[in-house]
């Protein structure tokens, strides 16, 4: 058996404990045997070994707590890497075609991660670690120009 890892406990699933696996009868009754549910998951050797993994939740407040100052540099770095992904700015008019040096039709990538650092003065590796990184947070998937409204 694979050991998962699991925000939520459900009647149900399998765990170990106390050096046996035992399956989750019920959160909250009787049974043969009643363990308190924080002493049971800070135990050493507690696992779920099987069971449902916990859904994933939009991290709600993220960004509560940054300046002002941070928010809108990084809303500036979100319209420029959509840009040379997708060759327009967020929410581009009706009609817009992309500017010289961004349009994903003529050029690549590299070529125009290449216009923006020149555009911004920044170096080459300033926007692709940006990209990079907004691509792993996740914090926005550039989307092809035809599903803009």
């Amino acid at each position: 058996m694979t050991l998962i890892r699991a925000a939520v406990l459900r009647p149900g699933d399998l765990v170990r404990y106390d050096g046996g696996d035992h399956q989750v009868i019920a959160l909250a009754g009787t049974s043969e045997s009643v363990v308190l549910l924080a002493y049971l998951m800070a135990s050493p050797g507690f696992a779920v070994i099987d069971g449902a993994p916990a859904p994933w939740v939009e991290p709600f407040g993220l960004l509560e707590g940054l300046s002002v100052k941070v928010l809108e540099e990084a809303r500036e770095w979100e319209r420029h890497i959509v840009e040379v992904e997708t060759g327009l700015p967020p929410n581009p008019l009706p009609g817009a075609t992309p500017r010289a040096g961004f349009d994903p039709a003529s050029t690549t990538i590299a070529e125009r991660d290449q216009a923006k650092a020149a555009e911004l003065g920044a170096s080459l590796r300033t926007v692709q670690t940006r990209r990079a990184t907004a691509f792993c947070l996740g914090s926005r998937k550039p989307q092809r120009r035809a599903e803009w409204p």
